[in-house]
């Protein structure tokens, strides 16, 4: 049987999946290869993230889309419903005043959400699914791009997309990041966030490490995927925190993953209360001294999945030779019962290894590392635990976090292809 065609994967998807429609007077253009989706939800500065894409219009020889999902829920503050009706007008003006053959803004205020589920995850959702409905309009299967209302982008953003796509064989990407560590803010705010994308950088690289193929970074407002992998992978979902983590995960196991690299996303570093997680929240926790962000995961929590990781590799499948701190998370019976099927459904180790991580996979490992943390060792130093992985990837030691990040990012960049 031949692979699928582009509109099959698509219709199937919006017969599968609930989806909500919404109405868009204007077609498509024929030269639409990019939908840029950016959910927001009480934002003070999205002019900002539109500016950083719309002045790339004269360096681009195709068409883009910005699909901005003004959302709240029934429940919230009439303030920010208020607020919202404001930007969605502040949007529609933008748009009059700039959209051009190249470069469209197409701003939707979607309110009175359920409560249940309104958030982040699904005024994502909303936008990508309209992305895919939109490219099926095309019968192309153009490019879906997560960003956020509180971002940037570098100039050469659109142009290292679409070329990416071209040159590779991926289905879906991270793009690099890098937040603000000068500017505006006072010292210790910086020292915040630089603590904070170190530890991002230490555990990505920490999986590397280990072995684990899917060390890659797993953030709402820097990746990129193609239609039909939004589609294969049954779309977004509506988590109201962490739908990147959840959505990324599957399409690292699922599709052609890969990394651009050779340009950047600018994630603002600014304090929020918008969700249970992520950066914004873990920069309020911080400020109010409910969380420290110099410290992280025990590297030891990393050397004890990397044993265990090598004999699986050797194909030393015996529940007693694995660490302690393994046997302590995965009891036997679960072990016995998951080696069983994975010699069953496999025809060689390379298959059986493959299948192996597609069960202790991201999910798995995370929770891993937080019962290491809660019953086993505690968090420790960031600066420490980084140059414990430096040391034994690139026989360096150094001396602060910021210098320790500058490295980190720069590794990150030289690590994936562009």
């Amino acid at each position: 049987m031949g692979k699928k065609s582009f509109v099959s994967i698509a219709e199937n998807y919006f017969k599968r999946y609930p989806h909500l429609d919404l109405f868009c007077s204007k077609s498509p253009h024929n030269g639409l290869e990019i939908i840029i989706v950016i959910p927001i939800y009480n934002e003070e500065n999205v002019v900002s993230t539109l500016e950083s894409l719309f002045r790339q219009s004269d360096a681009i020889h195709f068409s883009i889309e910005i699909i901005a999902i003004i959302n709240h829920s029934i429940s919230d503050d009439p303030f920010i419903k208020d607020h919202n009706n404001q930007t969605f007008t502040l949007l529609s003006e933008f748009a009059e005043l700039n959209n051009s053959e190249s470069i469209c803004l197409i701003p939707f205020l979607v309110g009175d959400l359920a409560h249940k589920h309104a958030g982040v995850g699904w005024g994502r959702k909303i936008g990508m699914d309209l992305a895919l409905k939109r490219f099926l309009q095309l019968n192309k299967n153009g490019l879906i791009v997560g960003l956020d209302a509180d971002t940037i982008v570098e100039e050469n953003y659109l142009n290292s997309i679409y070329t990416h796509f071209k040159k590779h064989n991926n289905t879906a990407v991270s793009i690099h990041f890098e937040h603000p560590i000068s500017g505006g803010y006072a010292d210790d705010h910086y020292q915040l966030i630089c603590s904070y994308e170190l530890h991002l950088r230490y555990y990505k690289n920490a999986l590397s490490f280990v072995g684990f193929p899917f060390d890659f970074h797993t953030i709402g407002s820097a990746f990129a995927l193609t239609a039909s992998a939004y589609a294969r992978q049954g779309g977004m979902n509506r988590r109201k925190a962490g739908e990147d983590f959840y959505f990324i995960n599957k399409l690292i196991k699922g599709e052609d993953f890969g990394e651009i690299n050779n340009t950047k996303v600018i994630p603002s570093s600014r304090i929020s209360d918008r969700v249970p997680f992520g950066t914004g929240r873990a920069m309020l926790e911080a400020k109010n001294n409910k969380k420290d962000l110099s410290y992280t995961y025990s590297f030891n929590a990393f050397l004890e999945l990397k044993k265990w990781i090598d004999l699986i590799q050797r194909n030393e499948l015996d529940y007693h030779a694995f660490p302690k701190p393994v046997q302590a998370f995965l009891n036997e019976k679960t072990w016995l019962k998951q080696k069983n099927e994975l010699t069953k459904n496999t025809l060689n180790h390379a298959s059986l290894v493959k299948r192996f991580f597609n069960t202790f996979d991201a999910f798995w490992v995370l929770k891993f590392v937080h019962f290491y943390r809660d019953n086993i060792q505690s968090n420790e130093k960031l600066l420490d635990c980084v140059n414990r992985l430096l040391q034994l990837n690139a026989g360096i030691s150094l001396k602060s976090e910021l210098e320790q990040l500058g490295f980190m990012r720069n590794w990150d960049k030289k690590r994936g292809s562009n």
